[in-house]
């Protein structure tokens, strides 16, 4: 698939975005081995996955385990941040990618290798990552982004730190309003 003239949408650096993480680690973590659908596996690279709003990076993270421990939700933490300068996204949910044979399973499928040959080629053209459909929502209305780094830790200087919340009572509380997540309180 050759990416010459893909939808492009600009992520502008003072958008906040949203990363739900082990509360051990740092936030930055660009996965290069192809645990992660827009891991671009072989390059060196790897890809950090956010989303657009806090409830996109909760169902990311949690996916379909819908009884949640207590003690899981609690180790782990809520980045919001601006990037502090405007990044090329390969625009997965614009309708002109179907002329380059993109459709919704492209960040949908099980197999995630059509994906991570998308990511590997998205990078080459020079696209800062990737804008996507969160897969686990089945209204389709939560978006996620994928950022490509260096693969393992980002050095901290590298990408902004932001706000870090420990687990936030109305993103829980949304949740499962909207999705029906339970959060199971620890005996």
């Amino acid at each position: 698939m050759k990416l010459d003239r893909f939808p492009r949408r600009t992520l502008r650096g003072d958008r906040i975005i949203h990363r739900i993480h082990d509360a051990d680690r740092s936030p930055w973590w660009f996965s290069a081995d192809g645990s992660g659908r827009f891991d671009p596996v072989g390059t060196g690279m790897g890809a950090c996955y956010l989303a657009e709003r806090p409830l996109g990076a909760w169902v990311e993270v949690f996916r379909k385990t819908m009884l949640l421990p207590e003690a899981e939700v609690r180790h782990r933490s809520l980045l919001s941040v601006q990037l502090g300068r405007d990044v090329g996204l390969a625009d997965l949910t614009s309708r002109r990618a179907l002329g380059f044979g993109v459709t919704a399973s492209l960040g949908a499928d099980q197999d995630y290798e059509p994906s991570q040959t998308f990511a590997v080629r998205a990078l080459e053209k020079g696209f800062a990552g990737v804008r996507y459909l969160i897969r686990h929502d089945p209204a389709q209305k939560l978006l996620g982004i994928t950022l490509f780094g260096e693969a393992g830790a980002a050095e901290s200087e590298a990408w902004p730190i932001g706000s870090e919340q420990p687990r936030s009572p109305e993103l829980i509380a949304e949740a499962h309003r909207r999705f029906g997540y339970r959060v199971l309180p620890t005996p």
